[in-house]
């Protein structure tokens, strides 16, 4: 079942409200209209949620439709999934714009799962459908273009490698002990000694920086005995793995066994860093893992004060004079901003069918002046500052009237990147796995560009 059977719905709107609340219900009332008016979007959703159902397609208390508008409330409002699930219960005028009407809302893991089911490429091409509407309604015009980019946060704590380390050991003991209390003849003979560890792991990050040289040699000695009982877990791990797959043992058990087979190369991983670097080797980021739960996680460098280090991914975000995004770009292995312009451009082309008047971004995107005069043949204004020293012809050529209205154009982008961070939830993503964080930007990419046609 895609779309709900019931062919008429109660309003969403209510002139007589006070102008706050008339307000938030108007702002429902457009994103449905546009919803409605874009159903296509809504095949797409179908198209990966059907598989999860059904045979023969979705056939359950809750259509495609209502899992969509769900998660539209959920980006939108810039809750958790569990609040989500709350704050539709309690409201009539969400409870309609989901389609629920007076019906049972669905648990939030639900709704989880089925978020978990709908793919990153898919979110794409719900963008480019939506994109493709606002064009065809002279809502988005493809005149201006602005670029910027930020990071997107892992749900990880700082990553040292002696927390690191405390994080295989605790999680193989966890899931061991777990494995144990259903099957007692996979895990024989083996004690976890988990408080131990936790004081080891306390130790060295209490004294890790101190300069004494008594305190130094009892953080290496520390280090090497926490190392050297990881190591002895990952093995005990290993051999619970390889005697869960020779016995016949049950579903619950094979599930938490395949879980730890999983998590055994990253712990090796962690292991193999951590030992690199006891040893006084520095070991360059891209050969780390700064979590064994996300472990896609990147350092970035962004050359801010107060946060020198961020891991996640980077996020590049292009948008119109009218606030709309007409594009944005997630992987798993970042580029640098330089290597963007010439895509993002070429993409803006593809959708409006001429690149865009103006283009202002700012100097990480600068790679050379010679590839700022191709563009400046194509395009009016290209406001792009230059990096290091600037002959007077540049300096004269950055203090036009034209490359300075295009460069407070630009700044807009840091407030919209801003709002996305603090209502939307770029901030951090708290979604596991990378095609989870993909989805996550490309789902708050959609409700944030909903709102903004729902005041145009």
């Amino acid at each position: 079942m895609k779309i709900d059977s019931n062919p008429t719905f109660p309003p969403l709107f209510d002139d007589g409200e006070l102008q706050i609340v008339s307000e938030y219900q108007r702002k429902y009332a457009m994103i449905s209209d546009i919803l409605d008016a874009n159903p296509s979007a809504l095949d797409a959703v179908h198209e990966d949620l059907k598989e999860w159902g059904s045979d023969d397609g979705r056939d359950s208390t809750y259509s495609s439709e209502h899992f969509l508008r769900a998660l539209v409330v959920k980006w939108t409002e810039g809750t958790s999934f569990r609040d989500t699930i709350v704050r539709i219960a309690d409201s009539t005028v969400l409870r309609n714009f989901t389609r629920l009407n007076s019906g049972k809302v669905m648990n939030f893991t639900a709704l989880n799962t089925a978020f978990k089911k709908i793919k990153p490429e898919t979110w794409g091409t719900i963008n480019t459908i939506l994109e493709q509407w606002a064009q065809s309604k002279g809502k988005v015009s493809g005149t201006s273009l602005r670029l910027d980019s930020t990071v997107c946060e892992s749900n990880i704590h700082y990553p040292t490698d002696a927390h690191l380390l405390w994080d295989c050991y605790r999680v193989a003991s966890r899931i061991m002990e777990r494995i144990r209390e259903d099957d007692r003849m996979l895990v024989m003979g083996h004690r976890f000694h988990t408080a131990k560890i936790k004081r080891l792991y306390t130790f060295i990050a209490t004294h890790g920086t101190k300069k004494t040289r008594s305190t130094i040699r009892k953080v290496r000695k520390t280090r090497d005995i926490l190392l050297q009982r990881v190591e002895a877990i990952i093995a005990t791990a290993q051999q619970v793995v390889d005697n869960a797959k020779r016995s016949a043992c049950g579903l619950a058990v094979s599930a938490r066994s395949e879980e730890l087979e999983s998590l055994l190369p990253d712990m090796r991983h962690v292991v193999a860093q951590s030992r690199r670097a006891f040893a006084g080797e520095t070991v360059p980021a891209r050969e780390r893992i700064f979590s064994i739960f996300e472990p896609h996680t990147e350092l970035l460098m962004r050359g801010k004060e107060h946060k020198p280090f961020e891991f996640g991914h980077l996020v590049q975000l292009g948008q119109t004079k009218e606030k709309f995004i007409s594009f944005y770009d997630v992987r798993k292995i970042s580029p640098h901003d330089t290597e963007m312009v010439d895509q993002v451009l070429e993409d803006h082309k593809e959708s409006f069918g001429a690149y865009p008047e103006e283009f202002a971004t700012d100097k990480n995107y600068y790679k050379s002046m010679e590839h700022v005069a191709e563009w400046e043949e194509e395009i009016d204004i290209f406001s792009m500052g230059k990096k290091g020293n600037r002959t007077p012809e540049e300096i004269a050529r950055e203090h036009g009237l034209l490359f300075k209205l295009a460069q407070k154009f630009r700044a807009g982008c840091e407030g919209s990147i801003s709002v996305l961070k603090r209502v939307f939830g770029l901030r951090r993503c708290l979604n596991r796995g990378f095609n989870s964080f993909a989805a996550s930007v490309g789902c708050l990419v959609f409700c944030h560009n909903l709102v903004v046609l729902s005041k145009l």
